[in-house]
């Protein structure tokens, strides 16, 4: 609630908390942290405010929002790689957990969601999400596609930065990649999916040196939050 009141709260006074909203106020407020409903912000701020995908990021992954079947999704992906998936320090190997778990089961759940909590960064958690997802369609469309080395997620994001940095001059690249919006030209989605392919189709090739981003490292994101 207090994350939703900061996004909320740029037009008016900065004197203004939790304590100063009213009994219904702070009923719309918690509508509103709970289902990101811009329509029914209980303190109308600007559209500009309103619609920033850094914003909905934040909300997304403080909430650990993710979308439906996802953790299928994920159960998918590691069908396709044999060398497991690591986030943030922690590895998700492909065997046992095909042989010892389903793609529905809770235990399979819970392991995702224990590898997404160790990461601190509500918007950075997000883009976790988004490349996971981004990494089912693609290997959905393309059957004949597998990931021949471990699919390291902080890797691809970071290269995803990487690029955007490159070709835009950003001089603070992470916060400014979390504030791109969802779409594949202009947007996150091209430059992430740029690198998803470059990372299996070049499955060989010595990964470089993660350039310096002002924003911060994946090891200072990677916390236990």
């Amino acid at each position: 609630m207090k994350l939703s009141l900061e996004h909320l709260k740029s037009d008016v006074e900065d004197a203004m908390t939790l304590n100063t909203l009213s009994p219904n106020e702070i009923k719309q407020l918690l509508y509103y942290a709970l289902t990101s409903d811009l329509q029914q912000a209980p303190i109308q701020a600007s559209d500009t405010e309103q619609n920033s995908s850094f914003q909905k990021r934040q909300m997304d992954g403080a909430l650990c929002r993710v979308p439906a079947d996802f953790f299928e999704h994920v159960w998918s992906i590691l069908e396709r790689t044999p060398g497991g998936i690591k986030l943030c320090g922690a590895f998700l190997p492909q065997q046992p957990t095909l042989s010892d778990m389903t793609d529905y089961e809770l235990n399979f759940s819970l392991k995702i969601d224990e590898m997404l909590s160790r990461i601190s960064d509500p918007a950075y958690r997000c883009l976790v999400v988004e490349i996971f997802e981004l990494i089912n369609v693609l290997l959905k469309r393309n059957a004949e596609l597998r990931f021949t080395q471990t699919l390291d997620a902080d890797y691809l994001i970071s290269e995803a930065v990487k690029l955007y940095q490159q070709q835009t001059n950003s001089t603070d690249p992470f916060k400014d990649f979390y504030s791109l919006p969802m779409q594949l030209v202009g947007g996150s989605t091209g430059y992430m999916v740029r690198v998803i392919i470059n990372y299996l189709f070049n499955a060989n090739t010595q990964k470089t040196d993660n350039i310096s981003l002002n924003a911060g490292t994946n090891a200072d994101i990677c916390k236990i939050s």
